[in-house]
């Protein structure tokens, strides 16, 4: 998924947003929020496209105010995050804008993103609905950064969903169909018979191709999904609805 995807989704999440009569969230609350070392708090208002609220920015990141900005927030993942990373996005998104989410619904991503220095700090990021419109649809969330780089500098990107009163596989559905075509065909083939525990010597002799080609599919796979071995790789693809 390239940049000008999640951008141009982005744009037309805005377009169906203009106009519509906003419930806001207690800005107060969010501005008297006390945040331990390493955290961070901003704002995403998807109908306006800006960040309308931020704190301990600087601390964090190392980003001015004016340069953590809605463009920035959407594309300063990590390169082998970004497909994963936006396809979430991209999935959470559309089940807000489907469904009514309260505040207490609580979406956790842990993935790798770019400090103003130019190195990559590994975050946990919750967000939770913030303003809604009139109906209950999302207009904007607020987001939480954690850096966990001292705790985890694995490239694995994870994700939760906590949703008390929400049906969670409902929203496995939506990130289910954001990763359709992650893999290639031929990649889960390889991938199905990994699961039921066989050796690339065995996948190559039922898929009537060589072991060299059972090897390089299974490492771009594990290149794709930041996985480092096949056990990480088989429950990414559950977690995700790859498999």
């Amino acid at each position: 998924m390239k940049e000008s995807v999640i951008a141009n989704y982005l744009n037309e999440v805005r377009k169906k947003l203009i106009g519509r009569p906003v419930v806001n969230g207690s800005l107060e609350d969010v501005a008297n929020f006390p945040l331990a070392i390493g955290q961070l708090l901003y704002i995403l208002d998807y109908q306006k496209r800006t960040v309308t609220f931020q704190k301990g920015v600087k601390e964090v990141l190392g980003y001015e105010e004016h340069e953590f900005t809605f463009d920035l927030v959407i594309s300063y993942f990590h390169p082998e995050d970004y497909d994963m990373v936006t396809r979430l996005i991209k999935a959470t998104l559309m089940f807000a804008t489907d469904n009514n989410v309260s505040r207490d619904v609580g979406y956790f991503v842990t993935c790798r993103v770019k400090h103003k220095d130019g190195r990559y700090i590994k975050i946990l990021r919750q967000s939770n609905v913030f303003d809604v419109d009139e109906n209950g649809k999302i207009i904007s969330n607020l987001s939480q950064i954690t850096n966990i780089s001292f705790i985890d500098n694995s490239k694995q990107v994870q994700w939760e969903f906590h949703a008390p009163g929400l049906d969670k596989e409902k929203f496995r559905q939506y990130v289910t169909k954001e990763y359709s075509g992650f893999f290639s065909d031929r990649e889960l083939d390889v991938l199905k018979l990994l699961k039921e525990g066989k050796t690339s010597a065995a996948i190559a002799d039922a898929l009537s191709i060589s072991k060299h080609t059972v090897d390089g599919h299974r490492r771009k796979m594990l290149a794709k999904s930041n996985c480092e071995n096949t056990i990480d790789l088989i429950n990414f693809c559950k977690a995700n609805g790859i498999l």
